[in-house]
């Protein structure tokens, strides 16, 4: 079981790790979902009377996001830890005179940004990268609903009654398949594989805004089992729509199923989320 639990996590997620570990978003989907995308250089930095927080002032240089485009923006930040005395492994401040490039967002009625899990960076310090620099060029075409997404969806198609079919099939408890399930907008199953079990190569849409996946390619089955648990997988027809962000319509997803084998040697289908 630990075997499947750190394939798992292999499969869904990408962590950004370090001090203060966080998931930090592809730079296109953190463009879309801020209000602001600016270089800008801090010219003004003012504490509170409690020294608690600062207001730092950015003279904006470039704006990427089509919008009001305002010369200054104002946010409020948490102050220095040699101030406060709050030692934090998540601290990080923006110094007066510094360039930044910001992705800013209005959280709770306030305009805000971060460091840690957030494309945002100092310039100098930091660079931008040609490839978020296209991003940040073409970010205002960016279509979301041209993608598919990582979703843990759940079937609607009855799981138990394709389990019956296989009632008969004795297999050792050992036995285990990971399946990637590629569902289109409608909820219909479009292609059900063996994850790869080798070098993973990546189905090129776009080359602007890296929004690309693995392939779900068909592997060739290993055993009876693997073999038998594509066939299951290739059943569950219908699935639950998924709609991505604010998007007004249903979009693309992957999810992914495990078929194991029980203690009593019987074939199960275990649903995404239950494992």
């Amino acid at each position: 079981m630990r075997t499947r639990l750190i394939f798992i996590i292999f499969i869904f997620t990408t962590i950004k790790s370090f001090a203060c570990s966080c998931d930090t978003a592809k730079p296109a989907i953190e463009f879309y979902k801020s209000t602001y995308v600016f270089e800008g250089k801090v010219i003004k930095k003012v504490y509170a009377s409690d020294s608690l927080t600062n207001t730092i002032t950015f003279e904006v240089s470039k704006h990427y996001k089509d919008g009001d485009n305002p010369k200054q923006l104002k946010f409020r930040l948490n102050s220095e830890a040699e101030v406060t005395g709050l030692y934090s492994s998540c601290y990080w401040t923006a110094k007066k005179a510094e360039k930044w490039l910001v992705y800013a967002k209005k959280i709770d009625g306030e305009l805000s940004f971060q460091f840690y899990c957030s494309n945002s960076k100092p310039l100098g310090r930091l660079k931008v990268y040609p490839k978020e620099q296209k991003v940040l060029n073409n970010g205002n075409e960016l279509d979301l609903t041209k993608y598919r997404y990582n979703h843990i969806g759940n079937p609607i198609t009855n799981t138990d009654s394709i389990e019956r079919l296989y009632k008969k099939n004795k297999f050792d408890p050992s036995n285990f398949a990971f399946i990637w399930v590629d569902v289109n907008e409608r909820g219909r199953l479009e292609r059900a594989n063996l994850v790869p079990r080798n070098e993973r190569k990546f189905e090129v849409i776009d080359t602007i805004f890296d929004m690309n996946k693995f392939k779900n390619e068909p592997q060739k089955p290993r055993t009876k089992f693997e073999e038998i648990a594509v066939e299951i997988a290739n059943k569950i027809k219908n699935w639950e729509k998924y709609y991505f962000l604010d998007l007004k319509n249903p979009v693309k997803y992957r999810s992914g199923i495990l078929i194991e084998v029980n203690k009593d040697s019987i074939i199960k289908i275990r649903k995404p989320g239950s494992y």
